[in-house]
């Protein structure tokens, strides 16, 4: 397994890890409310979120073999650029598509701002691997790597992240992030968690 930076031609087959991985996720399922067309919405959301990282420049991994790709990891780094024109069009005409979706993101950035560091940092938005990779250790290596892009960069203090399942919380800690508080997504709780880097 490999983890490299992600290619336009990535988009399609990493969106559709991602999709699989976050069908019970409680976070997608707030934002994009349970039902029907769920699963649609999903894939959508990723596109658009993965096509402006990628045309930003921001970090967008993806852990691959031969055989294809098997999971994906995207964020900020410590700068958060306007997205690209076009893609902002797409956004807003998705967001008028699904009702609530303005007032449910602002539920969920108002807590993920309240928390999050003052010093400059890597953002990791997004990350999960195909469901049936689980197990095989892919999500520690893509969560090291986007670690790895944020230590590199001398303005970066660390990485911070959020994340409503409570089995992902263990697996934060188990790699060195710790609490900053936690807010509240209707019935589900969002974690937010930060990992420093030492002395440069």
């Amino acid at each position: 397994m490999k983890i490299t930076a992600a290619v336009p031609s990535d988009v399609e087959e990493a969106v559709r890890c991602l999709t699989a991985a976050f069908a019970e996720d409680p976070i997608t399922g707030f934002l994009l409310q349970y039902g029907p067309t769920y699963r649609e919405r999903v894939t959508q959301f990723f596109s658009l979120l993965m096509r402006a990282r990628i045309d930003l420049n921001m970090p967008v991994l993806v852990a691959r073999t031969k055989a294809g790709i098997y999971g994906a990891a995207m964020g900020y780094s410590t700068e958060r650029p306007t997205w690209p024109a076009g893609l902002t069009e797409a956004w807003n005409r998705f967001e008028e598509r699904t009702p609530g979706l303005t007032d449910r993101l602002a539920v969920y950035d108002d807590i993920a701002a309240k928390y999050e560091p003052s010093a400059p940092h890597y953002y990791l938005g997004v990350i999960g691997v195909d469901p049936s990779m689980h197990g095989q250790g892919i999500g520690k290596q893509l969560l090291q790597a986007f670690c790895a892009l944020s230590a590199a960069d001398k303005l970066s203090s660390g990485i911070y992240l959020d994340t409503a399942n409570p089995l992902n919380v263990s697996f934060y800690e188990s790699a060195g992030f710790t609490e900053t508080g936690r807010g509240a997504l209707e019935n589900e709780t969002l974690w937010c968690m930060y990992l420093p880097h030492g002395p440069r």
